[in-house]
């Protein structure tokens, strides 16, 4: 059976696109398509001009790491690192100095809402602080594009929403190009393009303004 099957459109720069459907129905193979994790048995996965899968893999590997964030379903963060360090993570990677990694994390902690958490471990978090970490350390190194695997699909609607509208607010101020994968139809409503899937084939696209 094929995961996905004649999928095929356009994202815009800068645009914030949610995509639906049920549990099941390709929203995960499609993001890791979409994000160089997964390569696709035909068709090409087209970013700037260039088609990921056909990269050299130390290419690849620094487009995942300089110009890419991802935020999973239940945040993944790395349990023996404090919060500061988790954000700080892909930032030590790209070899960002200490003092602007310091400031970053720093400010990125204040717009999370979770300043004074710093030196918390995840597990001493809520499902909800977590995932809202996972979304800073997703920006820290201010990728140009952010794939979010259904983040809300752990937390209450009211927590849910909130984060939602946080992801959102900061792709906006940071220029990031976001896609979304949700089974919350209600989340529709807060992006600039609708994508359904369904059995591995999108259903319809709709482009939507605020």
């Amino acid at each position: 059976m094929q995961a996905l099957r004649g999928v095929s459109f356009m994202v815009a720069p800068a645009a914030m696109v949610v995509i639906v459907g049920k549990s099941g129905s390709g929203k995960t193979t499609l993001l890791n398509c979409m994000g160089g994790l997964d390569r696709p048995d035909s068709g090409r996965v087209i970013y700037a001009g260039r088609d990921l899968h056909c990269m050299p893999q130390r290419e690849l590997s620094l487009f995942l790491r300089r110009d890419m964030g991802f935020v999973f379903q239940f945040g993944n963060l790395l349990s023996y690192l404090t919060v500061f360090e988790n954000i700080a993570f892909p930032l030590t990677l790209n070899a960002v100095a200490d003092n602007e990694k310091k400031r970053r994390v720093s400010e990125l902690l204040e717009r999370i809402g979770l300043a004074d958490a710093s030196r918390a471990l995840p597990h001493e978090l809520s499902g909800g602080e977590v995932q809202r970490v996972a979304v800073a350390r997703a920006l820290a190194h201010r990728p140009k594009l952010l794939l979010a695997d259904e983040p809300t699909a752990s937390l209450d609607s009211a927590t849910g929403r909130n984060l939602i509208n946080l992801m959102f607010a900061m792709g906006r101020e940071s220029g990031c190009t976001m896609v979304l994968s949700t089974h919350d139809t209600e989340v529709m409503d807060l992006a600039d393009q609708c994508i359904r899937i369904r059995d591995g084939m999108v259903q319809e696209g709709e482009g939507r303004r605020q």
